[in-house]
């Protein structure tokens, strides 16, 4: 079991946005071969534009984990070590409460949008528009992994290792 859940937070985000490019790319093919062949298949692009969006809801997860969003470090780099230190775990805080909204209003959003179904697929846009609350809930989940395993130990090490790295 201890196993199963260290695999799963090593690779969820990965595996998931793996599979979803290699379904995107096969439905791109079919897509591509379909109407070259004289026959186009309607809902080709309506399945690889679903598998690009969960893949970027899912990237921002996989982003988060791996602390590659685009910051401004400006103030940060002219204060020292510890001030970045500290500005970091306030952005964590500021990012978790944000993640924390969207989530909530994401759960509204698929309940409201579970009333219909995509035009060509004919799929449920509740399970579609759940990529929303779930992104929200792995990013709560990478950022307070990201701040209680190295954010907050680099501001109590005087930002050592903010130097470091």
């Amino acid at each position: 079991m201890k196993k199963a859940i260290k695999f799963l937070d090593m690779h969820f985000e990965r595996v998931c946005m793996g599979i979803l490019l290699v379904i995107m790319f096969v439905v791109v093919l079919l897509g591509i071969i379909t109407r070259l062949a004289g026959s186009p298949i309607s809902w080709t692009e309506e399945a690889s534009r679903l598998c690009f969006v969960w893949m970027v809801f899912l990237g921002l997860s996989f982003g988060t984990k791996y602390d590659k969003h685009i910051r401004v470090t400006i103030l940060p780099d002219r204060f020292g070590p510890k001030f970045a230190s500290a500005v970091t775990i306030f952005w964590d805080v500021i990012t978790i409460a944000v993640f924390i909204w969207i989530g909530f209003y994401g759960f509204r959003y698929v309940a409201y949008s579970s009333a219909s179904t995509t035009f060509a697929l004919q799929i449920n846009k509740g399970i579609v528009a759940f990529v929303i609350p779930l992104s929200a809930c792995l990013n709560v989940v990478r950022c307070l992994q990201k701040m209680l395993t190295e954010h907050i130990p680099e501001f109590k090490a005087g930002g050592k290792r903010a130097v470091e790295g």
